[in-house]
This record gives structure tokens, sequence and C-alpha cells, in this order.
């Protein structure tokens, strides 16, 4: 009976190596959970910053929602360090970018990279928007020293050390509180919630996994925004309807915490203005 026919990947992408080392087994704290929002006041929102010369999209709404949310609710802005729950002093977002593979392997050598936002909570959603798109054009292009320098060492570093680096540098920069900068590891490279957008892909809507090493306890999955039947005022009527994916860790955040960081979310998302 012939085996399984098969070859190794050749040259995969970073992105395969880093997720290879980020997970051992299924076994993990997560809880699942999803919004649905009526965008109608957001996307005139997002029509009028577009007048102004603000290029806004519902990914950077919900940074703000989340940050202010974050901010009413500080028990939430947590990690667990020694075994125990430390919350943090500021809100910084973390917002994963998708870097295409070089011409021709677009899509096949895609990797995933992210920025982080400090100090979200104190900021405009327009200035959420700038920082990001400054930071995501850096990452792309391949000159942030620090991501970059990151980025190549998984290149050479064997599969089987990639779980160990990861939750070393974890260790280190998040268990004994260290700034190793000058190393060249960013200094709270995941910050309090990571958001990433599946609606940008094409995808309706979905769930993203927990990253162990990130110590983030929150990730939020934008999906696409599509017209729904709505019930509004005993009415059915068609509206724009935006979905988010929501994982949590629930040794942080329980069932309580999740339905008042939801209210939150959708009372900004109502009106933005």
């Amino acid at each position: 009976m012939a085996n399984i026919k098969m070859k190794a990947l050749r040259n995969p992408p970073v992105f395969r190596k880093i997720a290879f080392g980020s997970w051992s087994s299924a076994a993990d704290p997560s809880v699942y959970g999803s919004l649905s929002i009526d965008m109608t006041r957001a996307l005139e929102f997002i029509d009028k910053q577009s007048l102004k010369g603000h290029k806004i999209t519902p990914t950077h709404l919900v940074g703000r929602a989340v940050s202010l949310a974050l901010k009413a609710r500080p028990e939430l802005n947590a990690m667990i360090r020694c075994s125990r729950v430390w919350l943090r002093d500021e809100v910084t977002l973390f917002y994963q970018v998708n870097i295409p593979g070089p011409k021709g392997h677009e899509i096949e050598r895609a990797t995933l990279s992210g920025v982080t936002i400090e100090q979200a909570d104190q900021k405009s959603v327009e200035q959420i928007a700038i920082e990001l798109a400054q930071k995501a054009k850096a990452v792309r292009e391949g000159t942030d020293k620090v991501i970059t320098k990151n980025t190549a060492v998984f290149k050479y570093l064997p599969w089987s050390l990639c779980r160990i680096y990861l939750n070393f540098a974890s260790w280190l920069i998040y268990g004994l509180n260290l700034n190793l900068t000058r190393l060249g590891l960013p200094n709270d490279p995941f910050g309090s919630v990571m958001i990433t957008s599946v609606g940008g892909l094409g995808i309706d809507w979905g769930f993203a996994p927990l990253i162990p090493y990130t110590r983030v306890p929150l990730l939020i999955s934008v999906g696409k925004v599509d017209k729904r039947p709505w019930v509004v005022a005993d009415q059915v009527a068609v509206r724009p309807v935006l979905e988010l994916g929501v994982t949590l860790d629930h040794r942080i955040i329980d069932g309580v915490h999740a339905a008042e960081l939801g209210r939150m979310i959708k009372e900004y998302m109502a009106d933005p203005s």
C-alpha cells in the first residue's frame, strides 16, 4: 500500500513558521462570540470624513470603539503575568497587517505582520487612521527596521526552535517586563487588543485564534459590511450590517464583561460623531 504522496513546502512565508511556533495544541481558554452592528450612522460618518480628506474605514472605528471601552473598563485592559492578572496603564491597539508575497507569488508567499497604536484611547479615529496607514506602509515597504529585523530571524530559524524562541521572547518582554528595544525587540509588541480585518480579504466574517505568547486577552475580527434585514421599530428594513467575530481569554474576561464590552462598542458605532 503506497504512502501518502506529498512534498515539503519550499520557501514557506515567515508567517507559517511563526504560526507553527504559536500553538502546540488546541487546549486554551478562548471564548468566541459575535456582534452584529447596524452601520447606517457609521457609514454616514465615514462619508463625511471622506469629504474632509480623511480615509476612515470600519476597522478604524472598531479600534476607536474598543479603546474607549477599555478605558471605561480598565479591569479588562490586562494580561496574565507570573500567574497573576496585571492591569495596563495605557490602551494599545495591535492591528494585523497583510504583506503580499513577491510579484507572481502574492498569495502563496503572503505573510502577516502588525503594528501598534499606543495611547489609542487618547487619539481620535482620524489620528488612529493616519498613524495606522503610515506604520502599515513602513511594514509593507520594509522600512520598519525593528519588524524587518525580527522577521528576518525566522527565515533562518529552524522550525523546531520557533516555539522556543517565541515563548522565550514573550517571557523576557512580558514575564520579566524587560525593555529590549536595544536588542531589536519591540517593547510591548502586541498591546491590549488585537484587531484583524477579514472583510478586507473578501470574507463575510469569522473568528481568529488568540496567540498565547502575545498575552492579549481580546481579539476582534472585522468582517464585511453587507445589506441585511434588520428590525427597526418592529418593522423589517434593509440596513448595512457589520459582523464582528470576538475571541476573548476567559481567564480575564467573563460573560458579564463581554456583554458590557459589546454594549459599549455598539454604542459608539451607533453614532461615532
